[in-house]
């Protein structure tokens, strides 16, 4: 297996936008989940991978300047290749920590199958909510629980954690806006949507 995050997406950002369709479900409904009146003027993408998000964030939010943020240089470098016509979407790669740990507000930090990698032994969940402007929105997509505990290690295996910690950890850390479970495969696992406010 992997020895590193960084390690996994060496070589499956190679196949990423191919294969994923058929795991990380509800990616496309995330940001339908984002109020209508709601006018974010900084977004951020956490993790924003191969750039799924960056261009629908950009068409969305026509006047709000975007950052996506990842550890992965080869997911960074599919996503350079899609943001090319979009001045206003601007690419980062930097450890996550560190580049909350220095940045200006934002108005809305979307991340979409990024935090059950992250681990939490950097606070992220507190980074991510001192990041935020007042009155700032999380949206967030993201594996939840299984009830199978081979299927657990497994995911384990692939820098994934699937215990269903992280979203009471989200509830306990931001006004909840929106929660949402959905089960996929008979059960194998739950996915949830989650729009928090700062």
């Amino acid at each position: 297996m992997f020895d590193s995050v960084n390690s996994y997406y060496k070589v499956h950002s190679r196949i990423y936008d191919l294969t994923r369709w058929g795991i990380l479900f509800g990616r496309n409904r995330l940001l339908e989940l984002i109020p209508e009146d709601f006018r974010p003027e900084r977004i951020l993408d956490l993790g924003c991978g191969t750039g799924k998000h960056l261009i629908k964030l950009a068409e969305r939010f026509p006047d709000a300047n975007i950052i996506g943020v990842d550890a992965s240089r080869e997911m960074l470098n599919k996503a350079s290749a899609k943001v090319k016509p979009f001045e206003r979407i601007q690419l980062a790669h930097t450890p996550f920590n560190t580049f909350l740990s220095n940045s200006e507000p934002f108005d809305l930090i979307v991340c979409s199958y990024s935090l059950s990698m992250f681990g939490d032994s950097h606070n992220y969940l507190e980074l991510v909510h001192n990041s935020l402007a007042q009155d700032g929105l999380v949206a967030i997509v993201d594996f939840d629980h299984t009830p199978l505990k081979n299927f657990e290690h497994w995911m384990n295996l692939n820098h994934v954690e699937i215990s269903g910690s992280l979203f009471t950890q989200l509830k306990n850390t931001f006004q909840i806006k929106h929660s949402e479970t959905k089960s996929v495969y008979s059960g194998l696992w739950r996915y949830s949507f989650f729009v928090g406010r700062r």
